[in-house]
């Protein structure tokens, strides 16, 4: 646990910093990381499940509110029960690489810089939710019901696409395509085995180069309903493929994007189960009581009590 980011009323505000982290096993897998938390850090790569004794499986990973370059699952044990929750990865080629085979993850209320990619073949029932999005999402499992809710996908008109050379049987839903296009990456030649059986409801597009919706030049079995081509009318997002704090993701007074969800509410991430209602994406502090004042007595002889003065806020 670290201290999270919003420290502007906090003495001294340094931030937590570490290398990489690596979660694992014992050499005779006696016991490995499961259940671990990792929250208020910024650090470089996360390595999840890589095996130092035999395999076995990561499960109930908590990575929250951290500032990190990218996570990285590849070839190693399998992951089930990852939650990547108020997090912003930096890398810009890859927010999360997950060639392990994950099942009930959840990544929501993040900025991903890179792009999200589950590629193993086998399904998974993933959730990627109410997100900021710089990069593509890649889905490669068939049946996978990888579901895709209430994220904004932004970028250059028709400079890149939203999904990453595949995308298989995943749910794309409430979700702002502004710049972004919401088709694939694999150089205009979109098959039937690259981009199939998606299905898209009540999403927004905008200036991506191609708004049609479902996609032009898919593949088979694509199906949509709901969808609009309209200003989602951001308050300050311009249509470029780099983040900025200063951007305002607020939907102002009659944007088509409020309350036209399927579930009633906003398209993008204002909207769904994890809405983000600040102006932009910010960090929060760690769950941890904040340390205002530490104040001690500089100078104590030996076998002497050391007198400490603290004052710490809840958080």
């Amino acid at each position: 646990m670290g201290i999270g980011f919003n420290l502007v009323d906090k003495d001294i505000p340094l931030t937590s910093k570490m290398g990489t982290i690596t979660l694992t096993n014992n050499v005779d897998n006696t016991t490995n990381a499961d259940s671990t938390v990792i929250t208020g850090i910024q650090f470089t790569v996360l390595y999840l499940a890589t095996n130092t004794g035999p395999s076995y499986t990561l499960e109930n990973i908590l990575i929250e509110n951290c500032s990190l370059n990218y996570i990285w699952a590849v070839s190693g044990s399998p992951i089930d029960g990852l939650q990547i929750v108020g997090c912003r990865t930096w890398d810009g080629t890859y927010g999360l690489y997950a060639a392990n085979y994950i099942t009930n993850a959840i990544i929501r209320n993040c900025v991903i810089e890179g792009s999200i990619n589950f590629i193993h073949a086998s399904p998974g029932n993933n959730i990627i939710t109410n997100n900021i999005l710089y990069g593509g999402i890649y889905v490669v499992a068939t049946g996978s019901n990888t579901t895709i809710l209430n994220n904004n996908f932004i970028g250059a008109t028709g400079a890149e696409a939203a999904f990453n050379s595949q995308l298989i049987d995943c749910i794309v839903s409430n979700n702002i395509f502004y710049g972004s296009t919401p088709s694939v990456s694999d150089g205009g030649s979109s098959t039937s085995t690259a981009f199939q059986r998606n299905v898209f409801t009540n999403n927004l597009v905008y200036s991506t180069g191609d708004d049609t919706m479902p996609p032009s030049g898919g593949g088979v079995g694509n199906t949509g309903s709901g969808n609009i081509v309209a200003s989602p009318n951001f308050v300050n997002v311009p249509l470029l493929n780099t983040y900025s704090g200063s951007y305002d993701f607020t939907l102002q007074a009659g944007s088509p994007a409020l309350a036209a969800g399927s579930d009633g509410k906003d398209i993008g991430i204002t909207g769904g189960s994890y809405p983000i209602t600040t102006p932009n994406f910010q960090y929060q502090t760690t769950p941890a009581p904040t340390i205002l004042i530490l104040n001690t007595s500089t100078v104590i002889n030996p076998g002497d009590n050391l007198p400490v003065r603290i004052k710490a806020k809840s958080n």
